[in-house]
C-alpha cells in the first residue's frame, strides 16, 4: 500500500479547464470567507465561543473542572444533587456542584418536540395536479420511513435547542457494492462451488443528514427563515483514507489524493505530503460546496477538486435547489440566521443558581459540622488569619475552654431564593414544569389545556422547525420526481414475452421502447426494451373522477414519470411531530363527537359548513369523520334539497329503482357511480404485475 501511495501523481491546476480553474479558485476563496465570517463578532457575541460553552455546560461536570468535560460517576463527585462528601479538616471542602439544567431542559424540549415523522397538507397548484396530490404526499411520508429520518430530525432539533442554529441536508444516496453470489453449490467439494459477481444495492433513495453546526457554513447574507436568501453553503467531513477511497475512489481525480491528511479550519491545507504530521494523521478532509445562483457543485479533498459539476437537484420547472434546510431556535436579529438557543438564554441564570445553591449547601454544612476554638500556644497561621473549615478546631490560650463557632443554617429566604432562581430558569429556557410532566388538572381536558398553555413558550421554535421541514419537503419532492422517474430497463427478444408484456401494460408508450435498427448485413431489425419503474406499497385507490384518494388497503404500484408530475404548496403540520398523548386525544375526540353528533341529525345543506369547521378545529380531516353526503359542495347540497333526492344513487343497490327525478344533473351523477376504474389505471395504468416477467 505504501509503495502504491508513493507513486501517486501530483495534482496540477493546469489539468483543469479555464472555467474549472476559475470555479475552483472561487470556491476556495468563498469557503474561507464563510469560515472567517463565523469566527467574527456577530451582533455582540462570538457564536462558536457560545457553542463551545454550550458543549461544556451541557455535559454533567463539577464547577472546579469547568472548562473540560468530566463525566461524573457517583455521588462523591457531586452528581446526586447533594454536596460532595465532606472530609473533616480538609482545606478544600466547599460544594462545587454544577446542576445539569442545560441537559435536563434540552432533553425535555427534544422529547416534547420530536416523536413522529412529519406529515403535512399538500395543496395542488392547479386542477391538473389534483389527481396525483395524494400520491406525492404518501411518497413523501414513505421517504421518511425508508430513510429512518426521525433520528436525524431529533439531532436537528437537539442542535437547534442547544446552539440556536441547526442545518440538515436532503440528497439522493445510492449504496452499492460487489458481492459473490452462489449460483452452483458443490456438496462434495464446497471450494469448487460456483459464484457470480453481482452488484448488491443496499440503498437507493432519498436520504437526510444532520450536521454539526461547526462543520457547516451558510451564506453570510442569509436571512432568518428565508430559503431564497441563501445563495450558497459549504460543509466539511473527515474520512479515513480507506473510507474516503471507498466513497470517492471511482472519481477520476482520486488518483491525485495523497495518502493521509491533516484537518484544518480553512480550505487551504497547511501540511505537505512529506511532513511527518501529515503522514501520521492519514485523514482526508473533504469540503462540499453548493451555489444556487452559479449552478455549481464542487467537492474538494485535501486541496484536490474531485468534481466540478452543476447542482444535481432541480424543481419541476428546472430551477436549481440547494440540498440545505436550516433554522434557528429564537430570533437573534432580523438580519441573522443564527438564533439564540436554550443554553444561551439560560446560561447566566444557571450560573447564579449554581452559586447560590452551592453557597446554601456550604452554609448547611457549617451549621452541622461546627468549627471551634480552644486555648493554646500554637499560632493560628503565619499571618494570623482564620480559615473557616467544618469540623476543625483552632488552638486558644485555655485548652479547657472550647468555644464553637455558631453558624445558622440556611433560612427560609435561602430556599425561597433558590426556588425563585429555578422559576427564572424555567422562564428563560421556556421549559416549564407542565412541559416536564408536572401538570395540575383533574381531567384529561384540563391537562390538555395546561400543556397547551405551556407549549406557547415553544410556539416560535416549533414554527421555525416546521418552516425548515416545509423547505425540506420541496427538496424531497424534487428528488422523488427525479429518482422515481428512472426505470430499470430489460431487453426482450422473445416475441411471446413481448406480446405478454404489451398486453399487461396495455401498450402504454411510457413503459417500453421499440428501436428500429439494422444488423451487420443491413437487414432491418427491431430492439424491444421494457421500462420497469420503482414499485411501492401505497394506501391509494382511484375514485370515479380519476383522482387518487387514501384508502386503508395497501396496494403495490409501479409509478410512471407522468404520475409524479405535481406542483403545489406543502404545509407541514407542527402537531404531526409532537409527542402524542392517548389520554388527551381520547378526551378531545369525545368532546368533538359530543358536539358533532347533534349536528348530524340536521339537514346537511344547513349544517355541513359548521360540521366541517368543527372537525378541522380539532385537527381532523373531515373526510375521515363526516359522512360522504356532508362532504359535498354547499351548492350541490342545496340543489339536492330542492330536488329532494339523494346526491348519488348507486346502480344495483337499494331497491334497484332509478331516482324519482331524472333531470340532466341527476343523470350525470348517477353515471358517475359506475364501478370505478381499477387502481391499475393510475395515470395511464400502473403495471403492478409486470415484475414477475423478469424475476
Amino acid at each position: 500500500m505504501a509503495e502504491k501511495e508513493k507513486t501517486k501523481e501530483s495534482f496540477k491546476e493546469s489539468q483543469l479547464s479555464e472555467q474549472e480553474l476559475k470555479d475552483f479558485k472561487f470556491v476556495q476563496t468563498r469557503i474561507q470567507e464563510l469560515q472567517t465570517f463565523r469566527t467574527q463578532e456577530h451582533y455582540g457575541v462570538y457564536l462558536e465561543k457560545i457553542w463551545a460553552d454550550a458543549d461544556r455546560d451541557y455535559t454533567p461536570h463539577r464547577l472546579k473542572s469547568r472548562g473540560r468535560k468530566v463525566l461524573v460517576e457517583d455521588e462523591t463527585k457531586g452528581w446526586r444533587g447533594t454536596s460532595s462528601i465532606v472530609e473533616l479538616g480538609a482545606t478544600d471542602w466547599q460544594s462545587d456542584i454544577a446542576q445539569p439544567n442545560p441537559y435536563v431542559k434540552i432533553q425535555t424540549a427534544l422529547a416534547i418536540l420530536v416523536d413522529q415523522n412529519p406529515s403535512g397538507v399538500f395543496t395542488a397548484a392547479s386542477k391538473k395536479y389534483q389527481a396525483t396530490t395524494e400520491l406525492i404526499k404518501q411518497l413523501y411520508q414513505r421517504s421518511w420511513d425508508v430513510a429512518k429520518s426521525k433520528q436525524q430530525l431529533k439531532l436537528f432539533v437537539f442542535n437547534l435547542a442547544k446552539y440556536g442554529f441547526a442545518c440538515g441536508r436532503t440528497y439522493p444516496l445510492r449504496i452499492a457494492r460487489k458481492v459473490k453470489q452462489l449460483v452452483e453449490y458443490n456438496s462434495e467439494n464446497p471450494d469448487k462451488s460456483v459464484y457470480e459477481d453481482k452488484e448488491y444495492v443496499e440503498y437507493n433513495d432519498v436520504m437526510r443528514e444532520n450536521f454539526d453546526p461547526r462543520n457547516a457554513w451558510i451564506d453570510d447574507m442569509a436571512k432568518p427563515n428565508n430559503s431564497f436568501s441563501v445563495r450558497d453553503w459549504a460543509w466539511r467531513k473527515i474520512y479515513s483514507m480507506d473510507s474516503a477511497e471507498e466513497e470517492f475512489g471511482a472519481w477520476p481525480n482520486w488518483k491525485f489524493i495523497q495518502p493521509g491528511g491533516i484537518t484544518t479550519e480553512t480550505i487551504t491545507a497547511t501540511a505537505q505530503p512529506g511532513d511527518k504530521k501529515y503522514q501520521e494523521t492519514k485523514l482526508v478532509e473533504v469540503y462540499f460546496y453548493e451555489n444556487r445562483l452559479k449552478d455549481l457543485f464542487i467537492v474538494i479533498a485535501n486541496g484536490v477538486p474531485l468534481i466540478i459539476a452543476p447542482l444535481p437537484i432541480s424543481d419541476s420547472k428546472g430551477g436549481k435547489k440547494l440540498s440545505l434546510w436550516q433554522s434557528y431556535w429564537n430570533l437573534r436579529h432580523a438580519e441573522s440566521p443564527y438564533g439564540i438557543g436554550m443554553y444561551e438564554a439560560m446560561r447566566f441564570d444557571n450560573a447564579i443558581l449554581d452559586r447560590i445553591r452551592n453557597m446554601t449547601i456550604d452554609q448547611l454544612t457549617l451549621s452541622i459540622y461546627k468549627m471551634g476554638f480552644y486555648q493554646g500556644t500554637q499560632a493560628l497561621t503565619e499571618t494570623g488569619d482564620i480559615k473557616i473549615r467544618p469540623g476543625f478546631l483552632k488552638q486558644t490560650l485555655d485548652p479547657k475552654n472550647i468555644n464553637w463557632l455558631e453558624i445558622k443554617g440556611p433560612g427560609a429566604e435561602a430556599w425561597k431564593g433558590l426556588e425563585e432562581f429555578r422559576n427564572d430558569l424555567n422562564e428563560s429556557s421556556g421549559i416549564t414544569p407542565q412541559l416536564s410532566g408536572i401538570v395540575e388538572g383533574k381531567t384529561a381536558f384540563e391537562i390538555a389545556q395546561a400543556k397547551e398553555a405551556a407549549l406557547k413558550r415553544l410556539k416560535i421554535p416549533l414554527e421555525n422547525i416546521t418552516d425548515a421541514l416545509n423547505n425540506e419537503a420541496y427538496i424531497t419532492i424534487s428528488l422523488i420526481q427525479l429518482l422515481y422517474s428512472i426505470p430499470e430497463t430489460y431487453k426482450i427478444s422473445d416475441p411471446a414475452l413481448i406480446e405478454a408484456y404489451l398486453n399487461e401494460i396495455q401498450s402504454d408508450p411510457e413503459l417500453y421502447e421499440r428501436t428500429e435498427t439494422t444488423d451487420e448485413f443491413g437487414q432491418p431489425q427491431s430492439e424491444f426494451t421494457a421500462k420497469v419503474f420503482p414499485e411501492f406499497p401505497i394506501n391509494l385507490e382511484e375514485d370515479e373522477k380519476g383522482n387518487l384518494i387514501e384508502t386503508e388497503q395497501t396496494r403495490f404500484f409501479r409509478i410512471k414519470p407522468s404520475g409524479l408530475n405535481w406542483e403545489g404548496i406543502v404545509n407541514v403540520k407542527a402537531q404531526s411531530i409532537l409527542t402524542p398523548s392517548k389520554q388527551v386525544d381520547k378526551a378531545l375526540d369525545l368532546e368533538m363527537y359530543n358536539m358533532l353528533i347533534p349536528l348530524l341529525g340536521n339537514p346537511p345543506e344547513i349544517y355541513s359548513k359548521v360540521a366541517k369547521a368543527l372537525v378541522k378545529l380539532y385537527d381532523k380531516d373531515p373526510r375521515d369523520i363526516l359522512p360522504d353526503m356532508w362532504l359535498q359542495d354547499q351548492a350541490q347540497l342545496q340543489q339536492q334539497a330542492i330536488q329532494n333526492q339523494p346526491l348519488i344513487v348507486p346502480q344495483g343497490q337499494g331497491n334497484g329503482q332509478a331516482p324519482l327525478s331524472a333531470g340532466p344533473q341527476a343523470q350525470k351523477l348517477v353515471s358517475a357511480t359506475q364501478p370505478p376504474v381499477s387502481p391499475q389505471g393510475l395515470v395511464g395504468k400502473f403495471t403492478s404485475g409486470i415484475g414477475r416477467l423478469f424475476r
